[in-house]
């Protein structure tokens, strides 16, 4: 293991609350990592903070907010043109123990097969999951995980269709068939199109109960989801852009369950509702080439980051 080359990503936007936390706990990992911190013109001292206390830690400044997607993708290109063996991504207000990476890549080197592979999120200060992770190992999400936690007999990983990538080890496999995040993608959904790409390569997302962060996450309402216009056209992209699934199936199945739902809305009278998702209905349909170009990209070798 020793051998190993790994590459930790952070991506960071006035992040200073948590920054010190953040790297302090990657410097201070049991294996050697190489550390990128590309930041997205932060305009508090987050910036000046890193340089000053982890002289260590590279510095990249995009200049611009161009989001989580695209900055990842600034430093999982760096790593592939260093030869990684894995690369870590982990939010800027989340932390790992000592051992975190070092049983990440342990459980990564004996499954193979495995492109992304995530460590449990924990709440800080509370002996509990972090809710919306809790929600992707449901038992219908993920095979046998709780049945095992609750016997007393878990394996050292589980496959799922999808966790969030507040803390992914990646494959250099994985980087080189699947590439990086689709940069349709603005803010939110990228995690979701990535493993959904992952999956399309024949590789697997995977969680290990052997290994835990800390994610100090902060959680939005239903109707701060519901109610949002960008969140509810990432939530169409997702479902137009899914490579695994026939695109004229997706759009007829996407516009006849849409209009299906506006028509119902209209009959209640839930006119806010109404009207925010006829806008997502035309504003969608404005985004159809892209959507259909970025599926073809994305079925490429090593997408967006060649």
């Amino acid at each position: 293991m020793n051998n190993l080359y790994i590459v930790a990503i952070v991506v960071t936007y006035n992040g200073s609350k948590w920054i010190e936390k953040c790297l302090g706990s990657l410097t201070s990992c049991s294996i050697p990592l190489k550390i990128f911190a590309i930041d997205n013109a932060s305009t508090d001292h987050t910036v000046s903070l890193i340089k000053n206390q982890f002289p260590g830690v590279e510095v990249i400044e995009t200049g611009a907010n161009i989001g989580f997607g695209q900055a990842n993708n600034i430093g999982l290109k760096k790593a592939l043109e260093l030869n990684a063996d894995y690369v870590f991504l982990l939010n800027q207000d989340a932390w790992v123990e000592k051992d975190t990476i070092e049983q990440l890549v342990r459980v990564a080197d004996a499954n193979k097969e495995y492109g992304v592979i995530s460590p449990f999120h924990l709440l800080p200060g509370q002996n509990k999951l972090e809710w919306y992770f809790s929600t992707y190992i449901a038992p219908e999400k993920c095979k046998d995980l709780v049945s095992d936690i609750y016997f007393k007999q878990t394996k050292s990983v589980y496959a799922l269709e999808f966790v969030n990538a507040a803390a992914w080890l990646i494959s250099k496999e994985c980087l080189e068939q699947v590439g990086g995040f689709d940069p349709l993608f603005p803010h939110y959904g990228e995690d979701e199109d990535y493993c959904s790409r992952v999956l399309y390569k024949k590789l697997k997302v995977g969680v290990t109960p052997e290994a835990i962060i800390y994610h100090d996450i902060t959680m939005k309402t239903w109707d701060e989801i519901k109610f949002n216009p960008q969140r509810q056209l990432i939530f169409a992209f997702i479902e137009l852009k899914n490579i695994r699934i026939s695109y004229h199936f997706l759009l007829f199945n996407y516009y006849k369950n849409l209009t299906g739902k506006l028509f119902s809305l209209l009959v209640l009278r839930k006119w806010r509702e109404l009207w925010l998702m006829t806008k997502i209905f035309f504003r969608s349909l404005g985004y159809l080439s892209k959507i259909n170009r970025s599926r073809k990209v994305s079925k490429q070798y090593c997408s967006y980051l060649k």
